[in-house]
């Protein structure tokens, strides 16, 4: 991995720090906060409510069983 280093000001530090999460870099966090790369679902989920990601959930499940439901899986030997 590459580093650069640069300067910012000390408000601009706490701003970062503020951002921050548990297990982050830095780097994670300009990016996800600046939206410099692609996000995955999981990185998408994090930042929902834990209340609607449990509804979401839900959702998945029951989709995935109507789905299976409709159409099994052909299982290949």
């Amino acid at each position: 991995m590459v580093t650069k280093t640069i300067n910012i000001k000390e408000s601009a530090y706490h701003a970062l720090k503020a951002h921050k999460r548990a297990g982050e870099s830095y780097s994670d966090v300009i990016l996800r906060v600046t939206g410099g790369e692609e996000k995955s679902v999981c990185d998408f989920l994090q930042t929902v409510d834990p209340g609607v990601r449990s509804e979401i959930a839900e959702s998945v499940k029951t989709a995935k069983t109507e789905l299976a439901r409709i159409k099994p899986r052909k299982v290949s030997l």
